[in-house]
């Protein structure tokens, strides 16, 4: 399950959804991890963290791989 957060950062890639950074509510915390999207199995996932926790921040694919 997604963490569920607020002023994040957001890309599209190869057909997912990578969600960055953002506000936690329920943790009351700046996050730094970056979770994927996948629709063709529906399913969250956590791939990575940032170097440190952002929000308001934006994301941009430069190349689609």
């Amino acid at each position: 399950t997604m963490e569920r957060r607020m002023e994040c950062g957001a890309v599209v890639m190869n057909g997912c959804i990578y969600i960055t950074g953002g506000y936690s509510y329920s943790k009351g915390t700046y996050l730094q991890s970056i979770e994927k999207y996948d629709p063709e199995l529906n399913k969250w996932e956590v791939v990575g963290n940032l170097p440190s926790a952002m929000r308001s921040h934006g994301c941009v694919c430069v190349y689609n791989v």
